[in-house]
């Protein structure tokens, strides 16, 4: 016959359970996403805005996922070189790029072999920054407003250009927008980049042109640019005298902004913990003191979104540009 355990050989057995219990569970947290080095794809060259925002970011995520993030420049085809880079790899949430309007909310309406759904293929982790538009023309250009602007253009039918950084562009597609909304066309003059056009503006071979705040501001102080508007909900505390759109007295822009932006992506269908985990990182990330003070530095303005929120900027952004496409103003390839 059995003898009933001793009240010591209980609390060993005890002992030994919860011993085991713990061996188990730790075992489990070591092996919590991320447990190795995170590749960061950068699907443009170095210097760029896009290089910019995940240099300053992605070390601020790294410390908080207690992981490297190892970045990776792999420019070409309007981003698509990277972006597929990035689809092609397996979907555990160790691989991730960078999004901004051309990889997912204009390649995939002009170009029909871009190969990717922005809605399918992505797991989106987070907006981190945007920066609005300032809309500048030459000073031959007998104008200081954008009411006066669509004056103009209404008045000298064919003479207004403006330059982007080639057909297709998000300055394309943003300036497009615009003159939508004000009831006016304008030459578009198609650039290999945006910085040939820039230039041109400057020397007065296009008269018009929306630019990036802190590429513009140095011309603007000197007095050789003419700012009418800024893109955004309000008024930029670098430009304090340049209305918003709200503020031209223009019905149509009453409601109306824009800001181009930069996000972080992974492919559809990583696990939900490495999702959560890489977004509630990069959220914090770009919110870090650090961080936020080097962006807004470089002029960015800080977003930090939520996946969520990140969706629906992407999903409304994809109306307003497939609007622009049956408007005529711009074609697919």
């Amino acid at each position: 016959m059995t003898k009933p355990p001793t009240f010591e050989r209980a609390i060993a057995r005890a002992a030994a359970a919860l011993a085991c219990s713990l061996t188990y569970t730790l075992a489990g947290h070591a092996q919590t996403f991320p447990v190795k080095p995170i590749l960061l794809v950068l699907p443009t060259a170095p210097g760029g805005p896009v290089d910019i925002v995940a240099r300053i970011v992605a070390p601020e995520a790294s410390k908080l996922l207690g992981q490297p993030i190892v970045m990776e420049n792999r420019p070409g085809a309007s981003q698509k070189i990277g972006i597929h880079s990035m689809l092609r790899a397996p979907r555990d949430g160790y691989t991730l790029a960078m999004l901004s309007p051309a990889s997912a909310t204009i390649n995939p309406l002009v170009d029909r072999n871009v190969g990717y759904d922005p809605l399918k293929d992505f797991t989106l982790l987070s907006q981190a920054v945007g920066h609005p538009w300032v809309v500048t023309v030459h000073p031959s250009v007998p104008v200081h407003t954008l009411q006066e602007l669509v004056a103009y253009a209404k008045a000298n039918p064919g003479k207004l250009t403006y330059g982007s950084g080639g057909n297709g562009s998000a300055l394309q597609f943003s300036t497009s927008e615009l003159l939508m909304k004000l009831g006016i066309t304008a030459v578009h003059v198609p650039y290999k980049s945006d910085a040939p056009a820039f230039n041109d503006l400057l020397g007065g071979q296009i008269n018009l042109m929306m630019t990036a705040l802190g590429a513009v501001k140095p011309t603007l102080d000197a007095g050789r640019l003419v700012p009418l508007a800024i893109s955004s909900t309000s008024r930029s505390r670098l430009l304090p005298n340049v209305p918003a759109y709200g503020e031209t007295g223009i019905a149509e822009l009453k409601d109306y902004s824009y800001r181009s932006w930069i996000g972080f992506a992974a492919g559809a269908g990583i696990p939900e913990e490495a999702a959560k985990r890489l977004q509630d990182a990069l959220m914090r990330a770009a919110r870090a003191p650090a961080a936020r003070q080097s962006l807004e530095a470089n002029l960015f303005e800080v977003i930090a979104s939520t996946a969520q929120e990140f969706s629906r900027e992407l999903r409304a952004e994809l109306d307003r540009n497939r609007r622009v496409i049956a408007s005529g103003a711009i074609t697919g390839e």
